[in-house]
C-alpha cells in the first residue's frame, strides 16, 4: 500500500519530510507528542523613585521580559515499516555525526486527503529510536517511535 493510500484512508495523519531527502515523503504518523514551544519568563525587580505609601520613594516595580524559547522534544509514532530511514538517521548520530544529521524537518497534518496545517522544525536530530514491546501472540502491528529534538519551531504556509 503506497503512502498516498495511507493517507487517503486515515482520518487525520501526520507526514514528515527531511531536507536533502530524494523521497517524496520521509515517513506517515498517526500520532505525535511533545508539540510544544514555550517563551520563558524572565522576571526582575527595580526599586524606583516613586513615592510609596507615607515613604518619599521607593516603589517596587515588577517587569516581565521575554527569555529564551524552549522546545520540547517530538515523538513520533507509526505502524512499523519496511523503511530504514528513519534507524539510519538515528544510527549516524550514534556514531558521533550528530552535527553534520542535524537536519530540517517538514511535519503536515491531514484531514482526510486535505492538508490543514505545516510546521517547520530546525536543526532537528533523532535523540531516540524505539519499537514498542512485541508479543508473538498478538496480531497487533508493532509499533516504531522516534524522538526528535530540534532548536527551531514555525508554523508555515502548506
Amino acid at each position: 500500500m503506497s503512502e498516498a493510500t495511507v493517507l487517503m484512508k486515515a482520518g487525520f495523519s501526520i507526514t514528515l519530510q527531511l531536507d536533502g531527502s530524494n523521497d517524496r515523503l520521509d515517513g506517515t504518523f498517526k500520532e505525535c507528542d511533545g508539540f510544544d514551544f514555550t517563551q520563558e519568563v524572565i522576571q526582575f525587580r527595580e526599586v524606583t523613585s516613586e513615592r510609596w505609601g507615607n515613604a518619599n520613594k521607593g516603589r517596587s516595580r515588577l517587569t516581565k521580559l521575554p527569555g529564551n524559547a524552549v522546545g520540547g522534544n517530538l515523538i513520533l509514532r507509526r505502524g512499523m515499516t519496511i523503511s530504514k530511514s528513519f534507524w539510519l538517521w538515528f544510527s549516524s548520530v550514534q556514531e558521533g555525526n550528530w552535527f553534520k544529521q542535524r537536519r530540517t524537518i517538514s511535519i503536515t497534518f491531514y484531514q482526510g486527503n486535505s492538508p490543514q496545517a505545516a510546521f517547520q522544525f530546525t536543526e532537528a536530530w533523532p535523540t531516540k529510536f524505539r519499537i514498542g514491546d512485541m508479543k508473538t501472540d498478538s496480531s497487533n502491528v508493532e509499533i516504531e517511535e522516534i524522538e526528535i529534538a530540534y532548536e527551531g519551531f514555525e508554523r508555515i504556509s502548506i
